[in-house]
């Protein structure tokens, strides 16, 4: 498990810092109406798979700059933004492609991420908390080269 491997090493500290980070930065850069900060739970990895779900005031370029950046990003997992299509507002998750996948199925099959994942689910989550430090720091990177 990567996770594990990183825990492992004697380099790497976990922050309760991580569990927020990406959403505090994301605030700087666009015109958040509503957002859960806290990504994941660090006294508890496995409680659900990391995201950032937040709302816009409105849809501007900066949206589309974050778009493009998470596309571009090469982690251990693959991260993508999109809407909540069971909520009225227009809410946003930044996540793994995989809970992406569960949510365009029917939402009467929608299940505890745990069950429709099974043996994945560990692995998932690992990749996912690994990658939000490298994130994080793409996701910075890409706004202040493109502010101009």
């Amino acid at each position: 498990m990567l996770l594990k491997q990183m825990k492992e090493d004697t380099d790497f500290n976990m922050d309760k810092e991580y569990e927020t980070m990406i959403g505090i930065m994301l605030k700087n850069y666009l015109p958040i109406e509503w957002m859960r900060y806290t990504m994941f739970h660090i006294n508890d990895v496995y409680s659900s798979i990391p995201m950032l779900v937040f709302r816009l005031k409105e849809k501007d370029e900066k949206f589309d700059t974050l778009l493009k950046c998470i596309e571009n990003f090469k982690g251990n997992a693959n991260w993508e933004i999109f809407r909540n299509p069971y909520t009225r507002k227009e809410n946003y998750f930044l996540t793994v492609s995989e809970v992406k996948q569960m949510y365009q199925g029917e939402k009467e099959k929608l299940m505890l991420q745990k069950d429709y994942f099974g043996d994945e689910y560990i692995k998932i989550c690992d990749k996912a908390v690994s990658d939000i430090p490298e994130l994080a720091s793409h996701i910075e990177r890409w706004f202040k080269e493109d502010t101009p």
